[in-house]
Order: structure tokens, then C-alpha cells, then sequence
């Protein structure tokens, strides 16, 4: 039998921290989900799996309600740990969990029902106050380390977890916070790999294992290769670096995501228009707008866009209709003008050009 235990859901509907049966588990997640969805909100927490005798089998993230991805815990389940790589050795148990879940879900949760029209978030949700956010953004260093980092200090400060080893190893951990904050994370990383880690202090670590190029450290502590890939997906990094990390670590780690992911940065369109099964993160979304706009498929594009609630997307399908329309309508103008008036026709050429630069920069905007 398993069990799923679920910590930092905020809803109240979800017990956090509660031992559940995993059928009881995939019927709390399928209502939560849909009563979020009809609320037109959402929110996640992260869960772990567990067979009887406590043991660890999967721990991931689920997203309930308009941002959500999978109708109900075991579909996600299923999912991720199908598209997992396991060595022959593990393979059998990586099946017999499979064979597991299928026999506790209830019949009525396996059906997988599609919204109609999902909304992703543009923004990270952070829990940090107004002042935190001043203080992250205001530091040297940037991307999504920031947060990260910032909330597991605030986390140690406010939950006094490290209290016990006295004055002077509260000052050494604080100082590798800040350390980390400016771009030295070694020193943080190694007082974490020591010690016995809180969910907090292992997304954390995740984090600065990639920002340090360690991604199989990463892997090797959250075993999810798909959330590991989108990660490395957000980092800030140039094209060109990003792209080879992604490549490299698709070939060991292959995921509908990573292939995504690379089409997106080499400009794939006709690939990165025609994927269908990946977890649509904003940035994902957006890149399918661009890959539409680009093919000129203007009702895809604006379908698409309709499934964010990023207003920059919606603002690119609209002024790349607009843009489209100006230089329909001078085409138009210059087959009306005469061969010979060569100064007007060069004039309208000229607009013609000008606003084919601006659909470029509409199109590589990103």
C-alpha cells in the first residue's frame, strides 16, 4: 500500500504533513484541483510517496487549479515516473510502482479530463514581502537563484534551525548566505551537502548546483529530470550556454521538455509549433506563440496566447497583426503606383522595409 504525505500546500482542504492512503490522496488532489479551477485560481505544495514501510518511492511539486497541469495526483504520478530513465537493476521496482498506483486509484480518477482553457502564471508567486523582494533585487547577482536563496535565509532566520550550533555557526552559515547572494556559492553548498537538509535547504541546493553547472548533482538529489531541465531552461545564461547545457543534458536525460526547450532556442519553429505533450511553463507557451507568429498560423498564435496571463504575449500576437496589416496595405499601394513615379515607389518600399524590421523584432524579441 502508499502513502503520500503533502507539506507547504496552502489551501486548507489539503492536510499538510497527514500520512493518506494514496487513493485518499488522488481524490483530495482531484477536488482541490477542480474547485481551484472554477475559482480561477491556483496554488501547489510539494508531496512525497511512500510505500508501508515509509520508505521514499517519489517526492515532487503538484500545481492545483488554473496553472495546474495533471487533473489529480495520479496522473502525474504516472506520468513522471513513466518517463523516467531507471537502470535495468531498478526497472522492476520502477513497474511494480507503476502496477501499484493503477491498482489503488479508483477507476473514476483515471479518466485524464482536459481543461478547456488553462491559464499559466507569467510571474513566479513569491511568498516574500514587499521589503525582501527591495533586498533580492537590489543584490548583485540575478536570475532565479535569487529567491531561492533569499527565502531559505529568511527561513532559517525566522525558524532558528540552525540555533543549536551557537552564535558562531549561525554567523558562518548567515555568512554563506550572503556569500551566495554575491555569486560565491561554494561555501553555502558545502554546509548544505553536510548536514541533514529540510525541503527547503534541498530545493536550494538544487538550485545552486546548477547554477554552479553541477546538474547531475542536481538530478542525483531531486530525481526528476523534467524538473531539472526546466530549470536549467530559466537560468540566465546566454543563448549559446544555455543551449549546450540543455543539449548535453538531453542526451543522457531525454525529455519531451529538453527537445522543446532546444527547438525554442535554435529556432525550430515547425518543431516547437507542432509539440503537444509537454508541461506548459509561461516561457513554453510563449515560445509556441512566437513559433506561430512566425509561421504566420495567426488563430493558433492567438489560441495559444489565450491560455497565458502574460499581457506581453497577447501584446506580441496583436502588434504582429498590426504590423502584418500596414505592410499588406503598402503592398497593396505599391502595385497601385506606377512603374514609372520611381520616387513614390522607392518611399513605399522603403515603409515596407522598415516595418518588416519591426516583425523581426517582433518575432526575436525574446
Amino acid at each position: 500500500m502508499l502513502f503520500v504525505r503533502f507539506t507547504d500546500v496552502p489551501d486548507t482542504r489539503i492536510q499538510n504533513y497527514e500520512r493518506l492512503p494514496f487513493a485518499e490522496a488522488v481524490i483530495a488532489t482531484h477536488d482541490l484541483n477542480q474547485a481551484l479551477s472554477e475559482e480561477g485560481t491556483s496554488c501547489s505544495g510539494d508531496f512525497r510517496l511512500f510505500d508501508q514501510k515509509d520508505e521514499l518511492l517519489y517526492r515532487g511539486t503538484f500545481t492545483f487549479g488554473t496553472e495546474g497541469t495533471y487533473p489529480n495526483l495520479y496522473h502525474q504520478v504516472k506520468d513522471r515516473v513513466q518517463r523516467i530513465r531507471t537502470k535495468k537493476e531498478d526497472n522492476a521496482k520502477k513497474m511494480w510502482l507503476l502496477d501499484e498506483i493503477e491498482a489503488e486509484t479508483p477507476e473514476d480518477y483515471k479518466r485524464y479530463s482536459i481543461k478547456s482553457n488553462p491559464i499559466v502564471s507569467s510571474t513566479y508567486q513569491s511568498r516574500l514581502t514587499r521589503l525582501q523582494r527591495r533586498l533580492i533585487y537590489g543584490a548583485a547577482t540575478a536570475g532565479i537563484l535569487f529567491t531561492s536563496l533569499f527565502t531559505a535565509a529568511q527561513w532559517f532566520i525566522d525558524k532558528e534551525a540552525h540555533a543549536e550550533q551557537g552564535i558562531g555557526g549561525e554567523q558562518t552559515w548567515l555568512n554563506a548566505y550572503e556569500q551566495a547572494l554575491q555569486g560565491e556559492e561554494s561555501s553555502l553548498i558545502n554546509l548544505l551537502e553536510r548536514k541533514d537538509r529540510s525541503e527547503e535547504e534541498d530545493a536550494l541546493l538544487i538550485d545552486l548546483y546548477l547554477t554552479e553547472g553541477e546538474d547531475q548533482k542536481a538530478l542525483e538529489l531531486m530525481d526528476d529530470p523534467i524538473l531539472i531541465e526546466t530549470k536549467l531552461a530559466r537560468l540566465d545564461l546566454s543563448d549559446k550556454e544555455k543551449l549546450e547545457r540543455l543539449q548535453e543534458f538531453q542526451a543522457s536525460h531525454p525529455t519531451d521538455e529538453g527537445a522543446f526547450d532546444i527547438a525554442t532556442l535554435e529556432r525550430d519553429h515547425e518543431n516547437v509549433a507542432n509539440t503537444k505533450d509537454v508541461e506548459w511553463t509561461a516561457p513554453r507557451v510563449s515560445s509556441k506563440v512566437t513559433a506561430y507568429l512566425y509561421l504566420g498560423d495567426i488563430q493558433s498564435a492567438n489560441e495559444w496566447a489565450s491560455k497565458t496571463n502574460d499581457p506581453d504575449v497577447q501584446e506580441q500576437v496583436d502588434t504582429y497583426q498590426d504590423i502584418t496589416a500596414i505592410i499588406n496595405g503598402l503592398n497593396e499601394k505599391l502595385k497601385k503606383t506606377s512603374s514609372k513615379d520611381t520616387l513614390a515607389r522607392e518611399k513605399i518600399q522603403a515603409a515596407i522595409a522598415a516595418e518588416e524590421v519591426k516583425l523581426q523584432t517582433i518575432l526575436y524579441s525574446d
